[in-house]
């Protein structure tokens, strides 16, 4: 059962006399646990809903329509049913790391199958039902993302903290077997995954290419509020080179044998090693984009495209560019390029994150109690720019639910938001005018 949100006027559920707080019961007696069963079940041209009105009457509503016909109907969220949690305790958990006092859905552990399919997320397969099986067969939910982390069973059941993560293989051949195209993700941390159990994934992996499409390995992240948390570190220079090395030359073999790059390091282990990122041929067809991976080229590549069209001279204007510390070096070479051009005062404002601390240096996870100990009263009345990525979707809500509107009034500063392209940074460094 799931609440309609909306109606589309003009649609063939507002014909229907389907109205805005109406109940979906069911389709052709089937329950209706997502978007996925809903759009599985509305793709024939003939069936019959089950709607309960508002006053409790229940409507049997059959419906004719073409294949390609939509029923205009809108419902909040993607899933209707329970979200499907995570029954692993990782001992690199992210959200077992978060500060207290964060509102509430920061600290739900998603590992949905649906919301993989759907959004890209990376799930562990640890909690799948039979049933959940067969619907990912009989529905074809293809590519999936999965996080391996290792193929060493025993490995994999120690940093997961989880028995049933002992079948990773099994489980990726049974997708596999289904045609159910695979993203996997590692989590690399030292003297766990790293090393040989690394190789040794990744060689186990490759094998089951095409099949497994990418390999992305990440870095563990680490923030300052591990107590009473399995001891973990971050990588030192020596090991940030070594994997870099060890994931290139997997990339120039699989190359020559599969044509295709296969293995993709995130860009926070070039940038942490002080080396160059990978051109863009590295990433392939930026398979591994839900994870990060590549970003920082794209933008990179995106500001090269425009380049020859930024103007000589421009209007006096100075601006700052907000940012956390690990994307300095990216945004170093747009703001120098930037700062050719005559008028134009381009600083960087890199601000260290103390909420999280540890080695959370990511753009991303800014706060906004940062943001105002980072610019005090020294930013008034100056134009500052600001990516979407620090706030919630949607909104201008920080994760410790401060809202842009509460920093500019606490800093005096004039804030510019910018959508994480090029081509917005650029517009906005220009001409951008402050948010209202």
């Amino acid at each position: 059962m799931v609440v309609i949100e909306k109606v589309s006027p003009g649609s063939i559920g507002e014909q229907a006399g389907i109205t805005a707080g109406d109940r979906l019961l069911s389709i052709n007696n089937l329950p209706i646990d997502d978007m996925l069963d809903y759009q599985f079940l509305t793709s024939d041209m003939e069936f019959t809903l089950l709607i309960e009105k508002a006053d409790g009457d229940q409507w049997e509503i059959e419906i004719e329509k073409d294949f390609d016909e939509d029923l205009g109907l809108q419902f909040e969220g993607f899933v209707f049913d329970r979200m499907k949690r995570c029954r692993n305790k990782c001992v690199f958990c992210f959200i077992d790391q978060l500060p207290g006092n964060m509102r509430s859905t920061l600290y739900t552990k998603d590992d949905d199958y649906r919301y993989s399919f759907w959004y890209g997320n990376f799930i562990t397969l640890t909690n799948l039902s039979e049933s959940d099986w067969q619907k990912i067969i009989s529905m074809r939910l293809s590519p999936l993302y999965i996080s391996v982390h290792c193929m060493d069973p025993a490995v994999r059941v120690k940093m997961m903290k989880n028995p049933a993560a002992a079948d990773i293989k099994a489980q990726l051949q049974r997708l596999l077997a289904e045609d159910i195209m695979i993203h996997t993700q590692i989590v690399l941390c030292p003297d766990i995954n790293d090393g040989e159990i690394l190789k040794n994934s990744i060689e186990e992996l490759s094998s089951l290419y095409p099949g497994v499409q990418s390999i992305g390995i990440v870095p563990v992240g680490l923030t300052g509020h591990r107590h009473d948390l399995a001891p973990l570190r971050s990588f030192d220079q020596k090991e940030l080179e070594e994997i870099i090395a060890l994931a290139d030359g997997y990339q120039k073999r699989f190359r020559q044998e599969l044509d295709w790059g296969l293995v993709y390091l995130a860009d926070e282990f070039y940038l942490a090693a002080g080396q160059s990122l990978p051109d863009d041929y590295y990433y392939d067809d930026y398979c591994q984009i839900e994870n990060g991976i590549g970003l920082s080229r794209i933008l990179l590549d995106e500001f090269s495209e425009l380049e020859g069209d930024l103007p000589l001279i421009a209007e006096p204007r100075k601006v700052y560019l907000l940012m956390g510390e690990s994307a300095v070096p990216v945004m170093d070479v747009i703001r120098n390029r930037l700062n050719q051009i005559e008028g134009l005062d381009v600083e960087m404002l890199p601000v260290q994150n103390k909420y999280f601390g540890g080695s959370v240096t990511v753009t991303g996870l800014l706060t906004g109690s940062d943001i105002v100990d980072r610019l005090g009263l020294d930013y008034k009345g100056k134009n500052i720019i600001i990516p979407e990525v620090v706030f919630k979707d949607g909104k201008d809500v920080f994760l410790d639910d401060a809202r842009l509107s509460e920093i500019a009034a606490q800093t005096g500063a004039n804030f510019i938001t910018v959508d994480g392209s090029a081509r917005s940074l650029i517009e906005a460094v220009l001409k951008g005018e402050p948010n209202g």
